[in-house]
């Protein structure tokens, strides 16, 4: 009798991260597969993206791979909008023009919400995005969202007023992207709900990317089911990645004992966030989405965890701080590449 073969069916979020990789590609672009991945797990975390950088970062090409993969093409479930008509400033009206764009964008919006929160639509991805944000779109359309979504619910968005508090629905993201060298927009109403992401100048495409990609029809309902935003939940997951590393949070937890010696206007749980995220960089089948060796993918998760969720909260504390800076580096040591980097990256003392 002859043995049948175990079939193993495809991870759906890496294959999800291998095909928006060679989506990008088809646009002459190369960007490193952690900025998918992280991409990924912040989707998977939180309701708000920020992706800022220099204009050559790619930031547009990337949101709008993953959102073509991800909805599988379907323009009316990823919506892109002009966050600020920079153009307007050649005209002799600027303010009308910006009021209009932010009519335009909140009425897109407004469609989404609704259509996202439809029951038939529980188990399908919507994504906004809003390109080239300014400070004033950022202020609207992120912090004074993400104060409202401490609630889970809207009241209001920049152009309306709702009669009664309305459902932000858990499948829909909101991505905003801006051109800027540094991030120096931080409140703690924007922390507690964006993910803030440093995207770094990238080169061509050597060899586009022209293979078939990875069709599955139930690649969102499990992306659903694979992404966590309870603390609980993520600690539970964690418990069980943890077993075979036990001390693997020590840096996450002294990286904290640090900072909370120095007050902070944030209000959130770093560590929680820190958690969460770290819980979403595995995928619904347990492998990781940064590296396909546990420890390896853990290491480059508590990096992007302690980068983004702990030391972006205190910026304005480390950058005038000597001996915070050099207590990080010492807690850090050389295992933390993405973190030491953005402590360098801070204003000097």
């Amino acid at each position: 009798m002859s043995k049948q073969e175990k079939i193993i069916h495809p991870d759906v979020e890496l294959t999800l991260i291998e095909d928006t990789l060679a989506q990008v590609s088809r646009t002459g672009l190369s960007i490193p597969p952690i900025w998918v991945a992280n991409f990924l797990v912040a989707l998977k975390s939180k309701p708000l993206i920020i992706l800022a950088g220099p204009p050559e970062s790619a930031k547009e090409a990337l949101v709008e791979g993953f959102g073509n993969v991800l909805t599988g093409n379907d323009s009316y479930r990823y919506q892109t909008m002009m966050g600020h008509p920079w153009w307007a400033t050649k005209t002799r009206d600027i303010a009308t023009y910006t009021r209009t764009q932010s009519q335009f964008n909140t009425f897109k919006l407004e469609i989404l919400i609704e259509e996202a929160g439809l029951p038939e639509n529980r188990d399908r991805f919507f994504i906004a995005e809003l390109t080239k944000i300014s400070p004033g779109e950022l202020q609207e359309y992120f912090s004074e969202m993400a104060f409202q979504l401490k609630h889970g619910r809207l009241m209001r968005l920049p152009t309306s007023h709702f009669m009664e508090p309305i459902l932000f629905p858990s499948n829909l993201s909101i991505v905003g992207t801006m051109d800027t060298v540094k991030f120096n927009w931080l409140d703690p109403d924007l922390l507690s709900q964006a993910t803030i992401i440093d995207c770094t100048p990238v080169k061509s495409a050597s060899v586009p990317r022209l293979g078939e990609l990875y069709r599955d029809p139930d690649r969102e309902k499990i992306l659903m089911r694979s992404s966590i935003r309870n603390p609980q939940r993520a600690f539970r997951k964690m418990f069980n990645i943890l077993r075979r590393f036990p001390y693997a949070l020590l840096p996450l937890l002294r990286v904290k004992q640090v900072l909370q010696k120095f007050r902070s206007k944030y209000l959130g749980n770093p560590l929680f966030e820190g958690i969460v995220y770290m819980a979403n960089s595995w995928s619904y089948t347990d492998r990781g989405l940064f590296n396909e060796d546990p420890r390896k993918n853990l290491q480059i998760a508590l990096d992007l965890a302690i980068t983004q969720s702990l030391l972006l909260p205190y910026s304005e504390k480390i950058a005038g701080s000597e001996s915070m800076q050099i207590k990080l580096h010492k807690v850090l040591d050389d295992q933390f590449p993405t973190a030491n980097a953005y402590i360098n990256s801070l204003n000097p003392v």
